[in-house]
């Protein structure tokens, strides 16, 4: 069984979800901590050059860029 299917209930709000992540942090062996330190780092260098959008309004632009593209009917979206 797996790891999820054992928590049940107890991670159901956040506070037990905090818990689970705290145990599972505190069960890492020095060299995970630091696999995982050097994932997330790259996961934010990653993240810090994708160009930035303003949200719905660069949603909404980028689906009249793919109707446009594409010529889909303007109620699709």
């Amino acid at each position: 069984m797996n790891r999820a299917a054992e928590a049940g209930w107890e991670t159901a709000t956040w506070e037990g979800s905090r818990r689970a992540q705290l145990r599972a942090a505190l069960a890492l062996t020095v060299r995970e901590r630091l696999q995982a330190l050097e994932d997330l780092a790259r996961l934010a260098e990653r993240l810090a050059a994708m160009p930035r959008t303003d949200g719905a309004v660069a949603h909404r632009a980028s689906i009249a860029r793919m109707k446009s593209a594409s010529r889909l009917p303007a109620s699709s979206g």
